[in-house]
């Protein structure tokens, strides 16, 4: 009940905030009064090869503790700046929590440069440029764009006229129980959103100046879309841009991306943590597409078939065809489906097509909302093409909840046979299950 009340609190702060007319320094948007209508956020597919080029600052300062004795007389004037290459390299099947999901490989890469004064032995306090090498890897679930794992190598180094510091070189190793999901596609327009999730974190090298945070981090956040504005740089396409903004549970923000569809990702966006606590402040620079597959997947379903609002254990049920742009013939060929972090195998005929069921299962997605209590990405691949388009169905929100208030019944009767009244069970909680 407590974790319920940390929840709703974050997410009415959240909004209170948004109501608010602040500048994009402190992390939040100003409110579009304009009547134009804006969009739903639909799961969008990026292509191999996607390149995103940023103009990045890092707010280094911001870690500096003056009553650390490690830090003492350590003074970063200005934000160090550089440029954060974002690639998509891959799409590939990894093993997540004993389940098998297609991802998204996305690489990210950064050099930074500011000057700063750092205490030294013997010599007292030195002032010189600080370098930041910094690699990440990513793998962002196809199905959500849900974020699995991380891997980011950092080295900083301190540039002097007696040398050359090193301030840290360390390999850092993210990953997250249950899925970090940024979006909840399909995200409504005025629609606010919960999760909680383990963040573990490890570290490998030379921490340097550095102090390797606790292991294992509870992580609870509330997001909003109700913000459809004018970023603060210009972009083809991304005149308006969808805001979205994420809270902890104290309603403080920790990062806000404004999405522009036009350029399958940001336009601008910023954390409070890219590595090892230092907010980053990044506008787009450039964007180059990756060569996009000439071939589709068409995808028909039944005229009953309603994909936003799925009963409970009720049959996806659809005909899809692959449209070749050679007119190749594909009889006997394997489309797979990942649903739910299983895979199932499908041939298709002579004509192209296949017709696919499936159960929509029962179980929950680690987002929390009051539009859709469970969306769920259900992702398509022809592997022999490298073809694959992904689309989301939403259980039936009155089912969800019927079903919540049973086992809340349930429980309330059950209490009085068991010691302890349940306490240890969260109906609300990402574990959830019914």
């Amino acid at each position: 009940m407590q974790t319920n009340s940390r929840r709703l609190r974050a997410i009415l702060v959240s909004l209170l905030f948004f109501l608010m007319s602040l500048n994009l320094g402190s992390g939040l948007a100003e409110i579009d009064d304009s009547e134009a209508t804006p969009p739903d956020l639909f799961l969008y597919n990026m292509v191999i090869g996607d390149t995103w080029v940023m103009d990045t600052e890092l707010d280094v300062a911001s870690l500096i503790d003056p009553t650390d004795p490690t830090w003492y007389g350590t003074v970063i004037g200005q934000p160090l700046s550089g440029q954060t290459t974002r690639t998509v390299l891959d799409i590939k099947t990894i093993e997540y929590k004993s389940q098998n999901h297609t991802v998204y490989e996305i690489q990210q890469e950064g050099s930074y440069v500011g000057i700063g004064t750092f205490p030294a032995p013997v010599i007292g306090l030195i002032t010189g440029t600080m370098l930041v090498d910094y690699t990440a890897k990513f793998w962002y679930r196809v199905s959500d764009h849900a974020k699995l794992r991380e891997v980011t190598n950092v080295k900083i180094d301190l540039e002097h006229l007696a040398g050359v510091e090193l301030l840290l070189d360390t390999e850092i190793t993210r990953e997250f129980d249950s899925d970090a999901e940024y979006f909840d596609y399909p995200t409504l327009w005025n629609e606010t959103w919960t999760q909680t999730y383990i963040q573990n974190e490890s570290w490998d090298g030379n921490a340097g100046y550095f102090s390797p945070p606790s292991n294992e981090k509870l992580k609870e956040r509330a997001y909003s879309y109700n913000n459809y504005s004018t970023p603060s740089i210009e972009w083809p396409g991304c005149e308006s841009s969808s805001y979205i903004e994420q809270t902890n549970s104290e309603g403080e923000a920790t990062e806000y991306k404004w999405f522009c569809p036009s350029i399958r990702g940001s336009v601008v966006e910023w954390t409070e943590d890219i590595i090892l606590g230092v907010p980053a402040y990044s506008e787009l620079n450039s964007f180059t597409p990756g060569e996009s597959q000439t071939s589709e997947i068409e995808i028909v379903f039944d005229n009953s078939f309603d994909a936003n609002n799925v009963t409970l254990n009720s049959m996806i049920l659809f005909n899809l065809t692959i449209d070749l742009e050679n007119e190749t013939s594909l009889e006997n060929e394997i489309i797979r489906i990942n649903y739910l972090g299983e895979y199932t195998n499908w041939t298709l005929n002579q004509s192209n097509s296949v017709s696919v069921n499936l159960s929509s299962n029962i179980s929950k997605d680690s987002t929390t909302t009051l539009y859709d209590w469970a969306s769920h990405g259900i992702v398509i691949e022809l592997e022999s093409h490298s073809i694959f388009t992904a689309f989301t169905i939403t259980l039936n929100s009155s089912s969800i909840a019927e079903g919540i208030a049973l086992r809340s019944e349930s429980l309330e009767l059950m209490t009085n046979w068991v010691d302890d009244g349940f306490n240890s069970i969260t109906i609300f909680g990402e574990q959830t299950r019914w």
